[in-house]
């Protein structure tokens, strides 16, 4: 991406996308805290699970990327300064209501990004936002596909007995 010219407007936009409440760092988090349980609990879903926290770092680093080069840091909290933790992580272990709530989480990120993009009339940070745009809505087609599958494991037991 070309230079940009500093603007506190954007960089405080984006920057709550980053890491404001539910941001995409705070989605990083759960997909790694997730990841973790499913490699124990849900083989069958780790490489699901690793495909979308491999996802959700590339969203983390474009989006810091394009906030660095507005002139702003990148740092570990919202706009209003409210740093993020891993409080705001849903430790769920049961897999149905763990993709419903990422389910729930990464749409809520989507409203976010395109009421951010309608804000921005920059091309390229507009470009960026394009790019992770179609990074969330793989996420979703992701969990979704999880959530299927585990509702068709779910059938089948029921139908056994």
């Amino acid at each position: 991406m070309a230079h940009l010219f500093k603007n506190s407007y954007y960089e405080g936009l984006l920057q709550d996308l980053f890491c404001g409440k539910d941001g995409f760092f705070t989605v990083f988090m759960h997909f790694f805290y997730q990841k973790n349980q499913i490699f124990i609990n849900y083989p069958d879903y780790n490489k699901s699970f690793c495909e979308l926290l491999s996802m959700e770092l590339k969203v983390c680093e474009s989006v810091s990327k394009v906030i660095i080069e507005l002139g702003g840091d990148a740092k570990f909290y919202s706009s209003t300064k409210k740093y993020i933790s891993g409080c705001g992580v849903d430790y769920v272990k049961n897999l149905a209501s763990m993709l419903e709530l990422d389910i729930e989480l990464i749409e809520k990120n989507v409203i976010d990004l395109k009421s951010v993009y309608s804000k921005i009339e920059n091309g390229n940070i507009r470009a960026s936002l394009n790019e992770i745009l179609i990074l969330k809505n793989e996420e979703i087609n992701i969990l979704k596909n999880c959530f299927l599958s585990l509702e068709n494991i779910n059938n089948k037991k029921i139908y056994k007995k």
